[in-house]
């Protein structure tokens, strides 16, 4: 049957429900309360009810470890030498937060080491020694100056080649180095490698006479 207009008048007229004893007792002392009184009880509902939610809210932040901390987290994988850009800030709970986690990120900032999509930027990311801070024993970082359209970016793998004028025409130095960052500048760029220390010497001495090539390689096996 459907609900008309009668039916909300039977409901609101007529004698008042019967409720439980303790509910009764309390509706006959509210309405013996003056309107004063019924302003003070009301206002001091409100400020239990807040003081509780607020008691409930510290309860939880506790259980966390604290009120939640500002943090920047990486949206995609970025390389070392990548710009630390790219990031979402996020709030997170001090318990989950790993130590030296950043909440603010300087513009034109650089990544020491990779950023994986999804990590929390830390001030470890941003040691002002660049990318060299995350290098490998035994390895160095080497600026190669290259063709822009050659295909090479942070985070790649790429063989270096010294070129010759002799009998033998090119001779590979260092095989499947790390790129860690790469800048470039109208047709022309510049790949920051990382290569063994012993193919220094021979990729400087190609370097000074122009006949460096890099090829992609696949990561070391």
């Amino acid at each position: 049957m459907p609900f008309s207009t009668r039916s909300l008048s039977q409901l609101l007229h007529g004698p008042a429900p019967a409720l439980p004893r303790a509910l009764d007792d309390l509706a006959e002392w509210w309405a013996g309360l003056g309107a004063r009184q019924r302003m003070v009880v009301g206002i001091t509902g409100v400020l239990l009810l807040v003081a509780s939610a607020a008691q409930w809210s510290g309860s939880v932040d506790a259980r966390w470890g604290g009120a939640p901390v500002r943090v920047f987290v990486a949206s995609s994988d970025l390389a070392p030498g990548a710009k630390a850009g790219g990031l979402e800030e996020r709030w997170y709970p001090p318990v989950v937060v790993p130590p030296g986690a950043v909440s603010e990120v300087t513009e034109g900032a650089r990544l020491a080491f990779a950023l994986p999509a999804g990590t929390v930027l830390t001030e470890a990311h941003l040691d002002p020694r660049g990318p060299g801070r995350g290098l490998a024993a035994g390895l160095r970082a080497l600026p190669i100056p290259l063709e822009a359209g050659w295909g090479v970016e942070a985070g790649g793998w790429v063989d270096v080649w010294v070129l010759s004028a002799g009998e033998q025409p090119a001779t590979l130095v260092a095989r499947s180095c790390p790129v860690l960052q790469v800048e470039a500048a109208d047709q022309t760029a510049t790949a920051l490698v990382a290569i063994p220390e012993a193919a220094i010497g021979a990729a400087a001495e190609g370097l000074a006479l122009g006949r460096v090539l890099l090829a992609h390689a696949p990561p070391p096996a």
